[in-house]
């Protein structure tokens, strides 16, 4: 749903997932992108993520296919789009936990950290470095159980970063 200024429900606005919605983030041009649960948006198949036209509207244009919910989505400086969940690819392409896709939706090919795990959050840094929360078993470097890890902006690993979190981190 949406809220107007004053607080009263936008009635007008009513995408139509057929299930939890659990994050949404607005890209520049007034898109909003929206990720969870759901498989169906506005009576069209969109598996876990999507996204709307300023009116609530599915942009028909924006189709990436998860295999599994998504639970942050975060846009780039850039218009690049940040994704952690539980999935383990998108479009047919492997990506572990986290990935990155062109404002477009397509797959970011450029990055393929790999979380080995299910990312719970995600927050940009100043910068251009990227903090996940998560359930983490490995990653392509050998093993390091953590609970927040941070990747530099080209998308590989952070290895001076040790914060010595040992549970999951829902929110950065």
């Amino acid at each position: 749903g949406r809220l107007h200024a004053d607080g009263t429900i936008d009635l007008g606005f009513n995408p139509g997932a057929n299930k939890e919605v659990v994050a949404i983030a607005e890209q520049a041009d007034g898109r909003i992108l929206v990720a969870g649960y759901f498989t169906a948006l506005g009576g069209t198949t969109r598996d876990y993520l999507g996204r709307l036209l300023a009116d609530g509207s599915l942009d028909p244009d924006f189709n990436s296919a998860p295999n599994a919910p998504v639970f942050t989505v975060v846009v780039q400086p850039d218009g690049k789009i940040l994704l952690g969940g539980n999935f383990t690819s998108i479009d047919g392409k492997w990506r572990q936990g986290i990935a990155r896709l062109h404002s477009s939706g397509s797959v970011d090919e450029s990055f393929n950290p790999g979380s080995g795990g299910v990312v719970q959050s995600i927050a940009l840094q100043a910068d251009g470095k990227i903090l996940f929360g998560n359930v983490l078993y490995a990653y392509s470097g050998g093993s390091r159980p953590r609970g927040v890890e941070r990747l530099n902006a080209d998308g590989t690993w952070d290895m001076d970063f040790d914060p010595r979190a040992d549970n999951t981190v829902y929110s950065l």
